[in-house]
């Protein structure tokens, strides 16, 4: 389906050029005589690359994505795959290491996620924004360090490694921000 200009909106799915993608920001700019020029930038949904595209003319015509979001929740990991099931249909999908890039770092057991499907094909997952993970290694804080805002690594179950303040401990539950590997609170 073809989209004018005007139908645009942030995090809608998109076709640029046979890649499935969301539309993070567009604009439209006209100068005197020429034709208008429209620049969108979108995220790749495979490679999470996001890149700027521009287009110039008067009836240009953007191609909208058919996405389908399904909702599931993570099973477990046999060595590169990563079973998901689907929570309608309670279907088994296996995705290769290669397709969820960093994301397996917030997977952890019974996580609900969407699966995104392009042409009938899973192509990727949707995290939530929030995920709750356990702390497994930390160094102790040091007493007399306590400059504002003192942080220090941690170890997450998933081995994923990010700061967080002094006073969190091993096998504290933490909250984590999956968009910007950020520690956001104590659980």
């Amino acid at each position: 389906m073809s989209l004018a200009y005007n139908e645009l909106k942030k995090g809608m799915a998109l076709d640029v050029d046979g890649k499935p993608c969301i539309l993070l920001e567009y604009s439209r700019s006209k100068k005197d005589r020429g034709a208008p020029v429209i620049r969108l930038k979108y995220k790749e949904i495979r490679t999470e690359k996001v890149l700027v595209k521009s287009y110039s003319g008067y009836d240009i015509k953007i191609e909208a994505a058919n996405i389908q979001r399904v909702s599931a929740i993570y099973l477990y990991s046999d060595r590169d795959n990563y079973v998901f099931m689907n929570n309608s249909s309670y279907e088994q999908i296996n995705l290769s290491k290669e397709i969820l890039g960093d994301r397996i770092n917030y997977l952890v057991d019974q996580l609900q996620i969407d699966l995104l499907y392009f042409e009938n094909n899973p192509i990727s997952i949707e995290l939530p924004n929030f995920v709750d993970m356990k702390v497994i290694l930390t160094d102790n804080a040091v007493k007399g360090d306590t400059t504002q805002g003192a942080t220090k690594k941690a170890t997450l179950q998933t081995g994923i490694i990010i700061n967080v303040p002094l006073f969190v401990n091993n096998n504290d539950l933490i909250k984590m921000d999956t968009r910007t590997s950020e520690y956001i609170g104590r659980v």
